[in-house]
């Protein structure tokens, strides 16, 4: 069977191309924008397709010959801003699927009202709608699915961080709002034997049956972390104070954690009820994890350092691009070189990608963490937005504020700045020989691009030499 995964470097499309690799009949195709977002065993047992899949020659590529389509699937932290969503995009997408013959496409996404607005979460009813528009001449499955459990997603990480944080819970209305939680383990199971379902036109399933309160998940989260947390009742909406300690407490942005509030409120996310089909009935064989079960797999993954992907990887306005270009034009430099002798590159490279995250930014991780808190209160995300894995760094993956743009391994490491630095910012690390160098890039914009690298100067003098010195000497500690 062809089968042709696209998202496959998103949230759920991670795991589910390491699932469909698995698979004995199964020949995989990946439409990417850079190859290099997957692992080195996805390109050597899958065929890439390298471009945009707003594209139309190069969907027609990617659809040509293939029996299986499935479509980027569409959760809480994918897309956000309604501008980005393009239904005509969508319907070339479709039109060029049934002009190649593919025999059935394969959409998921969170299971929302039909009253969605457009300018929360109306988007992904969108999407389901027009790609099942010709069932006659091309049959479709629809997964609606409730909030994924399983580790890094927004749900687990979004419990995780307040029930850590907070220790005198505020209880407003919107957490009593139900929903279906689900194993993201489990949603992979269920997309990948969704390809072997005979389908003549159109189908939908829902998936989910265990319904709970936000209250009531992060009660049993406590209870799991052994931690003992008060809840104190709010009558009230308090969306924006709510918004605002969720911004300081967990990864999210302020915008990010007002929509979430927003849609749980509104009832915008609909429980899953027993539909025309239910996913039961289709495949037995899958016996859904509770709540319980599926956050405590998550916690050990997360302590265990076995985080296959993150919500973040979803995220459609940080996507990979190449900054090369960019970078070759860039007004600001600062560049620190340091001898390492007769280590080892791979030593000098392992303690380059460990830094970040739990481990933070060596001596002055306090001021990046300030300079994270900064960025949070001008709406970006903040240091708060952590590592997938101690070590495991590929492209694509968000480590505090930056974001990995190249890897190289015991070669080359480069960070995009995802905060708000009035330009664009890079930050590389390049091993030539036996030296290490280090270089921040900047490129302004205007005025202000000028005068934030000058004010940064200082700091820059402090952090950097800092930085290079202990990444030389955390190598020689790791001999």
């Amino acid at each position: 069977m062809k089968v042709l995964l696209l998202g496959a470097t998103g949230y759920v499309g991670r795991r589910l191309n390491n699932r469909l690799l698995d698979e004995g009949d199964v020949s995989l195709r990946l439409l990417l924008p850079d190859a290099r977002q997957v692992s080195s065993a996805a390109r050597e047992r899958s065929e890439i397709v390298e471009g945009d899949m707003r594209d139309r020659d190069v969907v027609r590529k990617a659809v040509e010959g293939v029996d299986v389509v499935y479509y980027p699937i569409r959760f809480f932290g994918a897309v956000w801003e309604p501008e980005e969503f393009d239904g005509e995009k969508v319907e070339m997408f479709r039109d060029v699927c049934i002009e190649a013959g593919v025999k059935k496409l394969v959409y998921m996404g969170l299971h929302v009202s039909e009253r969605s607005s457009p300018e929360l979460l109306g988007h992904i009813i969108d999407t389901g709608r027009i790609l099942s528009a010709r069932p006659e001449r091309l049959p479709s499955v629809w997964l609606r699915v409730g909030v994924l459990v399983g580790s890094g997603s927004v749900i687990s990480e979004l419990l995780i961080n307040i029930v850590q944080k907070i220790p005198l819970i505020i209880s407003s209305r919107w957490m009593d709002e139900k929903m279906n939680p689900v194993d993201t383990d489990d949603v992979v199971e269920y997309l990948v034997r969704v390809k072997d379902l005979e389908v003549k036109e159109k189908m939908i399933i829902d998936i989910g049956r265990e319904e709970m309160s936000f209250k009531d998940m992060l009660k049993q989260t406590a209870r799991l972390m052994g931690l003992r947390r008060v809840f104190i009742p709010f009558p009230f909406s308090a969306n924006y104070v709510s918004s605002l300690l969720l911004m300081l407490a967990t990864p999210f942005s302020f915008r990010l954690s007002s929509i979430l509030i927003q849609a749980l409120e509104s009832g915008e996310i609909e429980l899953s009820r027993p539909s025309d089909v239910a996913a039961q009935k289709l495949f037995p064989a899958i016996d859904p994890a509770p709540f319980g079960v599926a956050l405590e797999k998550a916690i050990r993954e997360m302590e265990d350092d076995q985080v296959i992907s993150r919500w973040t990887d979803s995220l459609d306005k940080l996507t990979y691009r190449s900054p090369d270009e960019d970078i070759a034009r860039a007004v600001f430099q600062d560049v620190k070189q340091m001898e390492f002798g007769d280590l080892p590159p791979n030593k000098i490279f392992s303690s380059i990608k460990s830094i970040g995250g739990r481990e933070g930014w060596f001596t002055f991780d306090f001021l990046w963490r300030i300079r994270g808190f900064l960025d949070k209160l001008a709406g970006g995300y903040g240091t708060a937005m952590g590592k997938r894995s101690g070590l495991d760094l590929r492209v694509g993956d968000m480590l505090d504020v930056w974001k990995v743009v190249d890897l190289q391994e015991n070669s080359r490491l480069l960070l995009e700045a995802q905060m708000k630095v009035f330009g664009k910012a890079w930050l590389e690390f390049k091993i030539e020989g036996n030296t290490l160098v280090q270089i921040a890039h900047h490129y302004p914009t205007g005025i202000l691009g000028r005068l934030y690298w000058y004010s940064m100067v200082p700091f820059h003098a402090v952090i950097f030499s800092d930085m290079i010195k202990s990444i030389i000497k955390q190598a020689r500690d790791m001999e």
